[in-house]
């Protein structure tokens, strides 16, 4: 925003140099980019933060030049009388359909003006920055939308239809022609300022050219209003139209300036237009007026700054900001925040307010206090994790780092529970609308991306967080997950095959053992996202400490993905928890084992684990390592069983065992199998 100095001293007695006060200006927090000279005047361009729309203004800039500069209170330009409100004028109404997005319309008839050049005044001061000059009637909003911040349009009177004001949404198809004449169609996203029979304006925005003041004028329906933001913001960027009005509406103009502007914008219509402003102005107001009090503890300053200032001069700052301040309990303020410090909320914020104009410069610099750390950074859960990424590492697997933010159809297309979801209130996209519950759409997008680069060996493992919503109380559980595709084996000695279930089985185990975990069992269990016969969980001490299946073709095809994926996953804290934390030294069996085979023919549905809990069982201690090494289907055995081969190995600790004593027990074993599971001998 450009400023001129002349135009500021209309609003403040200072007699600092133009270099000085542009180093306080930029100290307090508003930057000056550029110094330009023009005739007896200097022009600042100031770098204005989106926080602070008080600062598009000259008399916010005065404001805070008499903070910077410890002068007085500036000086408010001449307005006529706010009156009392008026709901009933005869000449006129104001009718408003959208209440969000129009709160507050202040209209205001000034009648018989005289439309001719502006004066010197007027013209320096636009001149300076850079403002065009139109006419009188123009030139006095634009005049007050640079001095008070308050945007204003003013319409020829005697061209609005039923002598009406309306302020709605476009209806489809409408159109307008703006006053740069350009013909703008409209939508019922826009919002608009419309008399009984078309769009007058663009609310915020631009006036259309079918009321625009010109020298054959004669009254003037001076509009000043409250627009919302976001509204006005997204009717700019569809239409492709930016105005010194709407890039202040779209930061939020202060909505107790909108009346005062009106009054201000009058005056200067009357003594410049020699009107007449006698008529009743209508101000039609929805904002229910709120006062933000905050409580400032002088001790607090010090504390947070590092900066010991008086109360006096606390006072002083905040006063010369526009707060009001009232003296409260000991060693503290009660300050009312003004309307137009809409980003004060907190006693903090008036402290950074104090800390500015005071100056950051005497600021004394300091080193932080450093406590010792008494958690030590090597904690459990990190070197789990760090165990874990060494075992896939040396198993060939790659680690990847997906997003854990996901679009809705991706949770879907997974599926993911809906229940416990949790979305983002105000998303970046649509591919980032929600917090994933579930690491399967993640890794199946890493998998998606290198198949189609004719990448067909991908083995990968994350470890990462998903997110849940419990009861209202948002979850956050760290997870190891795998997902494998391709073949399993691919070098020059042994034949390679694809991918399965018992591979992605074995990395489990591996993982789970390497935490000393040794008495967990595998149970079969169905789950939406995997095959129906290759879904399982590995359970210990009745927890589940991993889920692993083969992901179903629906989910595959989802993704767009035609080869068979396998996928699992750990939570870290349970292993943690589950870790075996003392190991006892076992010696080398002194004694040679025997190993004995068996294979059974039973139903399909009869589970491998159900036949590796009978062994131990009934082989105790002596059936010291038992492996499945087959399983068959087909012409050899009925069409609804199959065939599972076991390799059992006996070893007594304390004695050889004799063949006598292998057999008996083996017998056991068998008889048990064949009894308790129906089975047969193959």
């Amino acid at each position: 925003m450009k400023v001129s100095l002349n135009w500021l001293k209309k609003y403040i007695d200072t007699k600092i140099t133009a270099k000085a006060l542009v180093d306080k200006l930029t100290n307090a927090g508003l930057e000056v980019g550029a110094v330009e000279q023009k005739g007896n005047d200097t022009v600042f361009e100031i770098e204005i933060t989106s926080n602070r729309p008080d600062w598009l203004s000259m008399i916010g800039i005065a404001r805070e030049v008499a903070a910077v500069t410890n002068a007085r209170k500036i000086k408010q330009p001449k307005a006529l009388p706010l009156k009392s409100k008026i709901v009933k004028n005869k000449s006129f109404s104001i009718e408003i359909k959208d209440k969000k997005g129009c709160p507050r319309y202040v209209g205001r008839l000034i009648k018989d003006v005289k439309i001719g050049p502006s004066p010197a005044w007027i013209k320096t001061s636009l001149e300076a920055i850079d403002a065009r000059i139109i006419n009188n009637g123009a030139d006095i909003t634009n005049y007050c939308l640079y001095e008070t911040g308050q945007p204003m349009h003013a319409f020829d009177f005697d061209k609005i239809e039923g002598k009406k004001i309306i302020v709605r949404r476009a209806k489809k198809g409408e159109k307008i022609t703006t006053i740069d004449g350009v013909k703008r169609d409209l939508d019922e996203s826009i919002l608009i300022i419309a008399d009984s029979e078309k769009p007058i304006a663009i609310a915020g925005i631009m006036g259309g050219i079918d009321t625009e003041v010109s020298n054959k004028t004669k009254n003037i329906l001076l509009e000043s209003a409250y627009f919302d933001p976001i509204t006005i913001r997204r009717a700019s960027r569809k239409l492709g139209l930016s105005t010194e009005s709407n890039y202040r509406f779209e930061r939020k103009v202060d909505t107790e300036n909108v009346l005062f502007s009106s009054c201000r914008g009058a005056y200067l219509l009357k003594e410049i237009c020699s009107c007449n402003t006698d008529d009743p102005y209508l101000d039609v107001n929805y904002i229910k007026k709120t006062q933000t009090k905050v409580q400032l503890k002088t001790d607090n300053v010090e504390r947070l700054i590092g900066l010991k200032v008086s109360a006096s001069r606390i006072k002083s700052i905040l006063q010369s900001l526009g707060f009001t301040v009232k003296a409260g309990k000991k060693n503290s303020f009660t300050v009312i925040v003004p309307s137009f410090r809409n980003d004060i909320k907190l006693e903090e914020d008036l402290i950074e307010e104090i800390a500015r104009i005071e100056g950051y410069d005497k600021i004394k610099e300091a080193m932080p206090p450093i406590k010792a750390h008494l958690e030590p950074a090597c904690t459990t859960i990190y070197q789990a994790k760090a165990k874990i990424r060494q075992i896939l590492l040396g198993q060939g697997l790659n680690e990847v780092m997906t997003y854990s933010l996901l679009s809705q159809k991706n949770l879907d297309d997974a599926n993911s529970d809906v229940k416990n979801r949790i979305n983002i209130q105000n998303p970046l996209s649509a591919e980032q609308e929600m917090l994933r519950n579930s690491f399967i759409p993640s890794l199946l997008k890493v998998i998606n991306t290198n198949l189609n680069r004719r990448i067909k060996e991908v083995k990968i493992f994350e470890i990462g967080n998903i997110y849940n919503k419990n009861n209202g109380k948002f979850e956050e559980t760290e997870y190891a997950t795998i997902a494998l595709t391709g073949t399993s084996l691919n070098n020059w000695k042994d034949h390679s095959r694809k991918v399965a279930f018992y591979d992605l089985k074995g990395i489990v185990e591996n993982i789970i053992r390497s935490f000393g975990i040794l008495n967990y069992r595998l149970k079969e269990e169905e789950n939406v996202c995997f095959a129906s016969s290759e879904s399982a969980v590995m359970i210990s001490n009745a927890k589940e400490i991993a889920v692993l299946g083969k992901i179903n073709k629906q989910i595959l095809k989802n993704f767009d993905i035609t080869e068979d994926v396998y996928y699992a996953h750990l939570p870290i804290s349970l292993l943690t928890k589950s870790m075996k934390k003392e190991y006892r030294y076992s010696p080398v069996p002194k004694y040679p084992s025997v190993i004995r085979d068996i294979a059974l023919v039973v139903k399909k549905n009869i589970s491998t684990q159900a036949a590796l809990d009978i062994i131990k069982e009934v082989g105790g201690e002596l059936a010291v390592k038992t492996e499945l090494f087959d399983v068959y289907t087909g012409n050899q055995v009925p069409r609804d069983c199959k065939s599972l081969a076991f390799s059992i190995e006996y070893q007594s600790r304390e004695a050889t065992l004799t063949e006598e004593q292998v057999n008996n027990v083996h017998d056991a074993v068998q008889d048990a199998l064949l009894s308790r599971l129906k089975a047969s001998l193959r």
